[in-house]
């Protein structure tokens, strides 16, 4: 596929928030707006061809996600584990012919623009072949950028890893705390309350 099909973003937010007390942890408030429009509204500032959240269209946060430009795309098998959504988001990138991938997870609410912005002009500077990810203290994580070569290969995963294994070869970009912390628990959002002026 032609280099100039650009890359496509999907923000994964069909987690089952199990360790957030029972409750949707991306429609859960993180300064005046939901926990699942952070990361949403990061990555709509970022020059993304295509965008699509892998979530539900009845979920709080759906309209405001259309608004911001993403395509939602329903995932019924979400209880199988984060591989599932993978799989629908390298579907998704392999008709639409992109050249690449970049998947977000919804519930990482302090990424940046910048940060994308470095991710993508990385994977310019290789030969589309190298997948880029972001790194905390050294552990390879999303953001992170697939090209079109890997597509078929996260069609094929399984489970709630998603896709950590292929991260180990991955060329890195540092983010380290608190710009690539996720939200799991209650403990975690009372820790990004408390960081105030950095919730976007």
């Amino acid at each position: 596929m032609s280099s100039n099909s650009g890359i496509m973003l999907a923000l994964l937010a069909a987690g089952q928030s199990r360790r957030f007390g029972g409750r949707d942890k991306l429609g859960a408030l993180l300064g005046d707006k939901m926990l699942g429009l952070h990361a949403a509204e990061t990555g709509a500032t970022s020059p993304f061809r295509h965008k699509l959240v892998i979530g539900s269209p009845d979920h709080p946060c759906a309209a405001q996600w259309s608004d911001l430009g993403y395509r939602i795309i329903a995932n019924e098998q979400a209880a199988m584990g984060q591989a599932t959504s993978v799989r629908l988001a390298a579907a998704s990138a392999i008709e639409a012919g992109a050249a690449a991938l970049c998947i977000m997870l919804a519930d990482m609410p302090f990424v940046t623009s910048d940060h994308i912005g470095r991710l993508m002009k990385a994977f310019e500077t290789t030969d589309g072949t190298t997948i880029l990810a972001s790194s905390r203290n050294g552990l390879a994580m999303p953001p992170a950028i697939f090209p079109h070569r890997t597509l078929e290969t996260l069609l094929a995963l399984e489970g709630d890893a998603g896709a950590r294994t292929l991260l180990e070869d991955a060329q890195l970009i540092a983010g380290d705390d608190p710009l690539l912390m996720d939200i799991d628990s209650e403990a975690d959002l009372a820790q990004a309350h408390i960081m105030g002026p950095g919730v976007q």
